[in-house]
């Protein structure tokens, strides 16, 4: 059997594992699985998408893949949770009010273990992009009435991606509890509790595994791969990625809508 130099395989989702119509080869992603698994090579999806989504995109193929939803905030291995990173409750109603407040014109989705959620007054553009990302989405009258017992795993705002680093400065100056925010491409930027990335995702996974950052491929597109593109042995940035990505990345794959992931494995596996 051909020697292949990983043991592990993290692909980003928008712009990287899907074609610009969000689908993907499933024949041919079924045949390059089964020949990763008989190499012993784990496939995870990591994507800033949630847990909802993904499960959805990967029907069929649960039990085989492990999963790195809403940026790392939640982790699945055999389509169940095995680690997950919220806000509090508090916390969660202080920064859509700080958005609300500070950025008026930001439309707001916010992501939870148990559903997702979006305004009544958003607008119909907004809504209409977000419900396919959040399929078990529920519109609600204020944001501020989202149930008590939910825990929320990130925001997505619809706003320039030059706001992140502002935001997350403004916001970070008055709360104990810290957030991060990355732009996941398309005119949005996700905001998630301090310290969650995909990176961190990977890295839990790879201890997981006992391996280490050596023995991982990742493809990527945004800056919202850069921490999983850093850590990789074997690091690619499609090409139609961003620029600044393909800086770091220390290869360069054929583009989303060539299937340039499946061509790059098949390589390795061929």
């Amino acid at each position: 059997m051909t020697s292949i130099p990983f043991k592990a395989v993290a692909v980003d989702m928008d712009g990287t594992f899907v074609n610009d119509d969000k689908e993907f080869d499933r024949n041919r992603f079924d045949q390059v699985l089964t020949a990763l698994r008989k190499h012993h090579v784990h496939f995870i999806a990591a994507s800033g998408r949630p847990l909802s989504r993904l499960r959805k995109d990967f029907h069929g193929f649960l039990d085989r893949i492990d999963i790195v939803a809403d940026n790392g905030a939640i982790l699945t291995q055999d389509n169940k949770i095995i680690a997950r990173h919220v806000f509090t409750y508090q916390t969660g109603i202080k920064l859509i009010n700080f958005v609300q407040t500070n950025y008026p014109e930001t439309q707001i989705a916010a992501s939870g273990l148990n559903g997702s959620y979006i305004s009544k007054k958003a607008r119909t553009q907004f809504k209409n992009s977000m419900r396919f990302f959040y399929p078990d989405v529920s519109e609600i009258a204020s944001l501020e009435e989202i149930p008590t017992w939910e825990n929320l795993t990130k925001l997505t705002l619809n706003c320039s991606a030059e706001l992140a680093n502002e935001l997350e400065k403004k916001f970070n100056q008055n709360s104990p509890e810290r957030i991060h925010c990355t732009s996941s491409g398309f005119n949005n930027i996700d905001v998630m509790p301090s310290r969650v990335n995909k990176g961190q995702g990977i890295k839990y996974f790879l201890r997981y595994f006992n391996l280490t950052p050596a023995d991982l491929i990742a493809f990527g597109d945004g800056m919202n791969d850069q921490e999983m593109i850093e850590l990789a042995g074997f690091s690619y940035a499609m090409k139609n990625g961003d620029p600044k990505l393909k800086t770091i990345a220390k290869y360069e794959a054929p583009s989303n809508n060539e299937m340039g992931v499946l061509q790059v494995l098949e390589s390795y596996l061929n």
